[in-house]
């Protein structure tokens, strides 16, 4: 109606009078641009919505502050009493929240959340600065949880400050699908002076946002520093301002903050409490990414402090008064001091700010490198943005030409600093940042990098040179199967003459073990007659290497592991290999066995590797899967979806919260995924039309134009791709000496041992199993993905009153939890979970098959809070997530009835069913109950630990284990593996 009335109004002739004019020229404006929600009216987002309207927009807004919608309808936008109200209509909806939380709770809060407005193909913007994670996330959570695929989200965080948004003159960092950012770049223009598009997808943008705020938020914290130290030594505190600005110490932030502190202004033009966040954001992307932030965490706790000393609310730039907490207007009072006889203190501090601001841009640059943002990249953004210093320009120009050694050294730096610490300790003068400055300069110095530059302390964070490349990200279509194998060139190699030439060469190099470090139970779903391990003690693994066996697998279950713990473990076990192998006299290489989706700690684990074992001569990529439709094509990795190949970033696997990924292409997922450890020249890759026409010799080509240390990456569509490369790699091997070590999916694993692929497993062939065990099958899903929910539901729906389903319900449990002093005390006494032993233990022993899951309904510490506010404050995501697989576990150890057999759906349920369920400690692969679905046979274990010398006791002996992954098959096949175990 509204678009009609100013369709009709246009028609008219100009009203004469001034003002009605210009309604008439709005309106008209406003009938050709489209609607715009516009959510968060603070001090910034009231000037962005403002100016959106002046352009010609129509804007309706919301916020929690009554005195902002007035305000709104006052320069002629329109209130909105929700955000789902807010959303309604319009084509584009900003968020502009304070923080990840608020944006949740505009977005998902019942009934009144944004999302259950949206209106079809809207298009989100995120102008929030949020952790790089968030925006994937909170896409993720629209398209899956409330099946909203047609929308779309960018990642377009904000800087420059309330007057500046009212006029407009933003800098706004833009990142998501191009298409989508061109549909919206006539919004995000109007709002911004400077607009940049960052390559990377979605959270790219907030990626360079973190780096920004991490310089700007020491640099305020330094300048503080600095000022509070002149004011002590009796400095002119103006004079010096001045001296600041034309020298090589200055910063952005110096030249715009320092004004406040020599007025004693506090008004809070940017209050402390945004860098209390932003300071959190970016430590915590540290945490998460196993990254060391030495100078980010000690500016941290400053913020922090000033925020429990009540200054939350004033100006950042009011830092200055935890420095001066006796005369906290020292520094304006200093402005009236005489200059003369300073000039020597005057020098240090200068120096002290550009070592500072050196220190800053090398860590915030080795930081963006680590989450694949180009110092190029950096550099061109930060330089005219609120992060810059002269130091940074200096630094970055620096590592950009490869120049590590011009300018002071690091010794004689480290020395200058040294004579500032020494004035400040006669003064009793605190210098948090200074202080660690000097101690990684001191490290730099004992590391034998003293005669180097400045530059050259980047070697404190990475491990190789920082990566000045950009890393682009290629976007592909989803592509039919009937399409691609209509173009692909027929394989003409025979599956058994290949698996007998492997096994030739296996039998010829008895003395060679294959090792594969599972990071969750599904990487045998290719294999059978071959052993697990759950233990790796080296007198264990030495009996596996004394064995006739060629491989044998470990569970790590890594991928369930924070990255630092899976990165120790990783190292733990391969100590133990290594070990155990010059005890027996073989020789192994390493499979590091990962998700054909992708997903896993690749990194980590490949360092993990470099450190313990040294750089193989080359590192062999391959996530084919060919039992889950995970197919290699010209580099790019597809997910069979029914009868279309989908790109791997396309998938729901690539939004997963702890691996998430941008890149379907493996050439850009390594460099996404590794940062500054493979460049692009250090990866290659064998091609189907290699495997397929050039056969050994044109694999051998390929596996020795690897870099030494490089990555091979190989493509496959068929099992017999797979066993061509084995078979090349192999004479390879042997004719060059060479050692390679391997990231890859479960195809590669059978393919390089040789082994044949058999027809699924049924019951009637374990003699042990029939007809002596007559108790119920027992089933336990605790996988989330959305393919497992559709194959449980498929799985209840398909058995009806054949099969008992138990709910673990998670809220209830969260419940009971607030009334145990832990964890282990609440599941011991839970009154649910003896319920639930006691149903199924009583079902399974009369023959029933039995469901125990875990509700479906995710749940996070943020839906945890409105109704258990108390435990909310005491528990992590991580804890509620353990909790629910504690549960589980808690159930299988607890039952008193030996189940006819136990499937466990999902990877990490899977492994904690067999580890810390069961407690098996060995495990025989018999092979699959369906493609991709393997069974285990729980072995007697007499030559394992017992409980007294430490060993775990194994709860149940020759019981078959269904592994069932998450992402494998299509919604009728787990109950069609049940069907076929069920007692007849």
């Amino acid at each position: 109606e509204f678009r009609t009335f100013c369709t009709v109004l246009s028609t008219y002739p100009p009203i004469r009078h001034q003002h009605t004019s210009k309604i008439q020229v709005k309106l008209v404006k406003m009938a050709s641009k489209p609607i715009v929600a516009f959510i968060g009216l603070g001090a910034m987002g009231m000037g962005m919505a403002v100016h959106l309207l002046e352009d010609g927009f129509a804007v309706t807004g919301f916020d929690v502050n009554p005195m902002a919608l007035e305000k709104l309808l006052a320069m002629g936008g329109t209130a909105a009493s929700s955000p789902r109200e807010c959303a309604q209509g319009a084509s584009f909806v900003i968020c502009m929240v304070a923080n990840s939380a608020q944006t949740e709770d505009a977005f998902f809060a019942d009934s009144t959340g944004a999302v259950f407005g949206l209106t079809q193909n809207a298009i989100v913007i995120l102008c929030s600065t949020v952790a790089p994670g968030f925006p994937v996330e909170i896409l993720g959570r629209i398209h899956q949880d409330f099946q909203r695929p047609d929308i779309q989200l960018l990642d377009c965080p904000v800087s420059g400050g309330t007057i500046r948004a009212a006029r407009g003159m933003l800098t706004i960092l833009s990142s998501g699908p191009t298409g989508v950012l061109n549909t919206a770049q006539p919004i995000l223009k109007s709002m911004s002076e400077n607009l940049y598009e960052i390559e990377g997808g979605l959270g790219a943008a907030n990626k360079v946002k973190l780096v920004n705020q991490h310089l700007a938020g020491v640099h305020i914290a330094v300048s503080a520093e600095a000022m509070g130290l002149a004011a002590t030594l009796g400095v002119n505190t103006k004079e010096f301002y001045q001296t600041v600005l034309k020298g090589p110490a200055c910063s952005w932030m110096f030249e715009n903050r320092v004004p406040h502190m020599l007025s004693n202004d506090w008004t809070p033009h940017s209050a402390i409490s945004i860098f209390v966040k932003d300071m959190r954001i970016v430590t915590s992307e540290g945490l998460l990414q196993d990254f060391p932030l030495y100078i980010a965490s000690a500016t941290e706790q400053l913020y922090q402090y000033a925020a429990r000393m009540g200054y939350e609310k004033d100006d950042d730039a009011s830092l200055v008064r935890i420095f001066l907490a006796q005369t906290p207007s020292l520094v304006s009072e200093a402005t009236r001091c005489q200059s003369h006889d300073n000039l020597r203190a005057s020098e240090l501090i200068c120096q002290l700010l550009e070592t500072v601001h050196t220190l800053a841009a090398v860590e915030a640059l080795a930081l963006g490198n680590k989450l694949g943002i180009s110092t190029n990249t950096l550099s061109s953004i930060i330089s005219n943005a609120a992060g810059a210093s002269e130091s940074f320009k200096k630094v970055a120009s620096q590592i950009l030409a490869g120049d590590l050694l011009s300018g002071c050294t690091i010794t004689h730096t480290r020395n200058k600093l040294k004579e500032v610490m020494t004035l400040a300790h006669i003064h009793n003068y605190p210098l948090q940042l200074t202080a660690t400055t000097f101690q990684l300069l001191q490290q730099a110095v004992t590391y034998g990098m003293g005669g180097e530059g400045q530059a050259a302390l980047l070697k404190l964070w990475t491990t190789s040179n920082l990566s000045t490349e950009p890393l682009h990200i290629t976007e592909y279509d989803p592509v039919p199967l009937s399409e691609l194998y209509s173009k692909l060139r027929k394989v003409e190699h025979n599956v058994d003459n290949l698996l007998c030439n492997i096994q030739d060469h296996l039998q010829a190099e008895k003395d060679y073990n294959l090792v594969i470090l599972d990071d969750d139970p599904t990487g045998t779903q290719t294999c059978h007659d071959i052993n697990v391990l759950t233990m790796w003690d080296v007198d264990i693994l030495a009996s596996e290497f004394r064995s006739e066996n060629r491989g044998f697998f470990i569970l790590t279950n890594s991928r369930a592991l924070p990255p630092n713990e899976a990165r120790t473990l990783v190292s733990e076990i391969l100590r133990n290999v290594s070990q155990a192998a010059d005890m027996t006299g073989k020789k192994f290489e390493v499979v590091l066995r990962g998700d054909s989706t992708l997903r896993g700690h690749f990194l980590e684990e490949v360092e993990s590797y470099i450190d313990t074992i040294g750089s193989p001569d080359a590192w062999i990529l391959a996530p084919f899967f060919g039992p889950g439709v995970r197919y290699t094509i010209d580099d790019v990795q597809y997910v069979g979806d029914r009868d279309t190949l989908v790109p791997a970033a396309k998938t729901p696997f690539a939004k997963d919260r702890t691996f998430g990924y941008r890149s379907s292409n493996l050439r850009e997922w390594v460099r996404e995924k590794a940062g500054s450890r493979f460049s692009s020249k250090d990866i290659l890759s064998v091609t189907l039309e290699d495997i397929r026409l050039g056969g050994v010799r044109a694999i051998e080509q390929k596996l020795l134009l690897v870099p030494k240390g490089g990555i091979l990456i190989v493509n496959a569509v068929q099992t017999e791709d797979m066993l061509m490369f084995s078979l090349a790699l192999l004479e390879v091997r042997k004719k060059h000496k060479l050692r390679f070590a391997y990231r890859t999916g479960a195809s590669f694993v059978s393919s390089r041992l040789g082994i044949p692929e058999k027809s699924a497993i049924l019951p009637r062939q374990i003699p042990t199993l029939e007809p002596t065990r007559r108790t119920g099958g027992l089933i336990i899903a605790g996988s989330y993905v959305p393919k497992s929910t559709k194959q449980v539901q498929s799985l209840i729906q398909r058995l009806g009153d054949n099969l008992t389903t138990l709910t673990v319900e998670v809220p209830a449990l969260l419940v009971e939890l607030q009334k145990y002093s832990d964890i282990p005390t609440m599941l011991r006494d839970s009154p649910v979970l003896q319920e639930i032993v006691a149903h199924a233990s009583g079902d399974l022993q009369d023959g029933k098959d039995v469901l125990v899951m875990t509700s479906r309904d995710l749940v996070t510490l943020d839906s945890v809070t409105s109704w258990a506010s108390e435990i909310s404050k005491q528990i992590t995501n991580l804890d509620i997530n353990n909790l629910a697989a504690n549960s589980l576990v808690h159930i299988v150890r607890h039952l008193s009835v030996c189940p006819r057999y136990l499937l466990a759906k999902g990877g990490v349920t899977s492994s904690d069913a067999a580890t810390a369920g069961i407690a098996i400690k060995r495990a025989k692969v018999l092979g699959q109950a369906a493609p991709g679905v393997p069974i285990w046979w729980c072995q007697r274990e007499e030559d394992f630990k017992s409980q007294d010398q430490g060993g775990r006791k194994v709860k149940w002996t020759e019981l078959p284990l269904i592994i069932f992954p998450g992402n494998v098959g299509d919604e009728d096949t787990l109950a069609d593996v049940v069907e076929q175990w069920t007692l007849r």
